[in-house]
C-alpha cells in the first residue's frame, strides 16, 4: 500500500543504536527480494542515504541528502521496487501534571470486584514506554521477558541464544539505544504505567495495580530526550507480538498516521495493541497510532471521577473506544509513588482490564478481549457521542463476558419421612399455671443529636473550609455532601465517622470521599438516629 498524504511532523533529537536520528528522517519499505544493489539503487534515485536498518521485513531508515523531505517522498512513493515511503514521525508521552488522592479508579471500573475470580496470573502486558524502574519494591518481582533468553546463564552470555535478532533480551529491550538495559532514563512514565497494570497488591506497601498478578515485558523506546518515532514504536510492537504477547500498553502518540505501525499491528492480529487517545482535547482521530485501522485496537479515552470527559482528553465517535479513569492516578515512580494525569494513566487501566480477561480465558483471542471490554462498558450519559461505545471501562462485567462465573450449585432437598402414628399416651394431671410476670423493658441506648453545624469559608483549591457541629453524647454520625441543584448520585459524597461527646470540627477540601467537588454550592447534611442538620457552602 503507498502512502503520499503529507502529514505534519513534530520535531526533536532522538537515540537510536548507534545511530543520530534526524528530524527528516523517513522509513521505507521496499519490495521483497531486492538485493544490495538494488536496494543502493532505491536510494541513490531518491537522493537519500541509509541511517538505520529495522528488524522489520524489508524496512529501513533515510534521510534526503539535501534535506528535501517532501522531494524525497514523491520519489521513493513513485519507485517500483518501494512499497510505501512515509515520515518517520516523532511520537510524545500523554501524560498531564500530577494531582490528589490514591486508586479512587480500582473500585470505579470493579476490578476488586473482578479479583474475587483473577488477579492476572498467567496473564502479561507489554508496556512500550520509557523503561521501567526495575528494583521498585512495588514493581521488582513483575517483570517477564523472553524465555529464549532465559535460564542457564543466558541472560548474560552474550549470545542471541534464540536468534530472534536480539542478544540477551531476557527481561525486554531498548528500541532507543538498542540493548537490553530497559531501566527508565530520568522518566516517571513507564514506571507509573507499569504500576497501574500490575503493581503487587496485599504487600503492605504503595498500591495495586489492575492485574497484580500479571507479569510486566518492558519495552523502552523513549530515552532521557523524553521523544521517540514511529519507526522505534513499529519495532517494538513487532518484538512483542513475535513474543505472543496477549495485550500491548502503548501511552503515547503524535499527530499524523503511520503505514508502518498499522503494518505491524495486522501482522500480529492475536496481540490486542491498547493505546491512548492523545491529550489535546481535540478529535482523535487525527492521533496515531490510537487512529490506525486495525481491528487490534483499543484506542482509549481519559475519564474522571465523575465519569465525564477529562478536559484534555481526545475523543472521537469512531476513533476512541470506550473511557477510563485518567485523572488524579496514584502509582509507582522511580523511588516511590505520585499522581499523574492524562490518557497515558487512562491506558494501563484498559490493558490490566484485559489482562484479567486473558487470565481468565487464556484462549481468548485479541477480538474476544475487544469484544469483552467494549461490550460491557457502563454508559452513564456523560459520555455520549464522545466514544463509540459511549461509556467508561467496567472490568468486572467484562470478565463476566469473556468468562461467565459458573451457576451457584443447587442443593438437593432432603426427602421428608413418611409420618408414623404415635401411641397415645395418658394425659398428665393437670398442673396450676405459673403466676404472669410482666418484665420491665431494657431502656434504649440515647441516640447522638447534633444540635449545631457551621461551615465557616469557601473552599477553594488552596484553601479548605471549616466545619463545626455539636453532637450531645459519642456515637455515629453520617455525612453526605450534595451539589445543590443536582438530583444526580455522581455528584454526591458519602461517608462515616464516629464522633466524641461535645464540639467537634474538622476541615473540607475539593477532595471529598475519593470524589473532586467541581466549583459551585453544595449542602452538608451531619446526620444521626435522631435527625439531622444540613448547610450550604460553596466551592470556588
Amino acid at each position: 500500500m503507498r502512502r503520499t498524504a503529507s502529514i505534519s511532523l513534530l520535531f526533536g533529537l532522538l537515540v537510536f543504536p548507534g545511530v543520530a536520528r534526524a528530524d527528516d528522517a523517513i522509513v521505507v519499505k521496499r519490495v521483497a527480494g531486492l538485493d544490495r544493489a538494488e536496494r543502493a539503487d532505491v536510494r541513490q534515485d531518491a537522493g537519500v542515504k541509509l541511517v538505520d536498518t529495522l528488524t522489520l521485513p524489508d524496512t529501513e531508515v533515510v534521510v534526503p541528502r539535501d534535506g528535501d523531505v517532501g522531494a524525497a517522498l514523491t520519489e521513493l512513493n513513485a519507485d517500483p521496487d518501494v512499497e510505501y515511503a512515509e515520515p518517520d514521525l516523532p511520537v510524545e508521552l500523554a501524560s498531564n501534571d500530577p494531582h490528589s488522592f490514591r486508586l479512587w479508579a480500582l473500585p470505579q471500573i470493579r476490578a476488586i470486584d473482578a479479583w474475587a475470580r483473577t488477579r492476572g496470573a498467567g496473564a502479561a502486558v507489554a508496556v512500550v514506554d520509557t523503561g521501567v524502574e526495575t528494583a521498585h519494591p512495588d514493581l521488582a518481582a513483575q517483570f517477564t521477558g523472553n524465555v529464549g533468553e532465559r535460564g542457564n546463564g543466558r541472560e548474560t552470555n552474550g549470545v542471541d541464544d534464540d536468534g530472534n535478532g536480539f542478544v540477551d533480551d531476557w527481561q525486554g529491550w531498548d528500541f532507543a539505544r538498542g540493548d537490553n538495559t530497559v531501566d527508565t532514563e530520568s522518566q516517571t512514565h513507564g514506571t507509573h504505567v507499569a504500576g497501574t497494570i500490575a503493581a503487587v497488591a496485599d504487600n503492605a506497601i504503595g498500591v495495586a495495580g489492575v492485574a497484580p498478578a500479571a507479569r510486566i515485558l518492558p519495552l523502552k523506546v523513549f530515552g532521557a530526550s523524553g521523544s521517540a518515532t514511529n519507526s522505534a514504536i513499529a519495532s517494538a510492537f513487532d518484538y512483542a507480538g513475535d513474543l505472543g504477547v496477549p495485550v500491548v500498553n502503548a501511552s503515547l502518540g503524535g499527530l499524523g498516521t503511520s503505514t508502518t505501525i498499522t503494518n505491524v499491528i495486522k501482522a500480529h492480529p492475536n496481540t490486542l495493541y491498547v493505546i491512548a487517545a492523545g491529550n489535546d482535547d481535540t478529535d482523535a482521530a487525527a492521533y496515531f497510532p490510537c487512529n490506525a485501522n486495525a481491528a487490534n485496537v483499543v484506542c482509549v479515552g481519559a475519564s474522571d471521577d465523575y465519569d465525564e470527559r477529562a478536559y484534555f482528553s481526545n475523543f472521537s465517535a469512531t476513533a476512541v473506544d470506550l473511557f477510563a479513569p485518567g485523572v488524579s492516578i496514584y502509582s509507582t515512580i522511580p523511588n516511590g509513588y505520585g499522581y499523574m494525569d492524562g490518557t497515558s494513566m487512562a491506558t494501563p487501566h484498559v490493558a490490566g482490564a484485559a489482562a484479567l480477561l486473558a487470565s481468565a480465558q487464556p484462549a481468548a483471542g485479541s477480538a474476544e478481549l475487544k469484544s469483552a471490554l467494549l461490550g460491557s462498558v457502563e454508559v452513564t450519559g456523560t459520555l455520549t457521542g464522545l466514544s463509540l461505545t459511549g461509556g467508561r471501562l467496567d472490568a468486572n462485567a467484562a470478565l463476566e463476558v469473556v468468562a461467565p462465573a459458573p451457576p451457584a450449585p443447587v442443593e438437593t432437598p432432603t426427602p421428608t419421612p413418611t409420618p408414623v402414628a404415635p401411641t397415645p399416651t395418658p394425659a398428665p394431671p393437670p398442673v396450676a399455671p405459673p403466676p404472669i410476670v410482666t418484665p420491665t423493658p431494657t431502656p434504649p441506648a440515647a441516640t447522638p443529636v447534633v444540635s449545631s453545624l457551621k461551615v465557616s469559608g469557601t473552599v477553594t483549591q488552596r484553601r479548605p473550609a471549616r466545619v463545626t457541629f455539636s453532637i450531645s453524647r459519642t456515637g455515629k454520625v453520617a455525612l453526605t455532601v450534595r451539589r445543590t441543584g443536582t438530583g444526580s448520585a455522581s455528584a454526591t459524597s458519602r461517608w462515616s465517622l464516629t464522633a466524641e461527646a461535645g464540639k467537634r470540627s474538622f476541615t473540607l477540601g475539593r477532595r471529598v470521599a475519593g470524589r473532586t467537588l467541581k466549583p459551585g454550592t453544595y449542602t452538608l447534611t451531619v446526620a444521626t438516629g435522631a435527625g439531622s442538620r444540613s448547610v450550604t457552602f460553596k466551592v470556588r
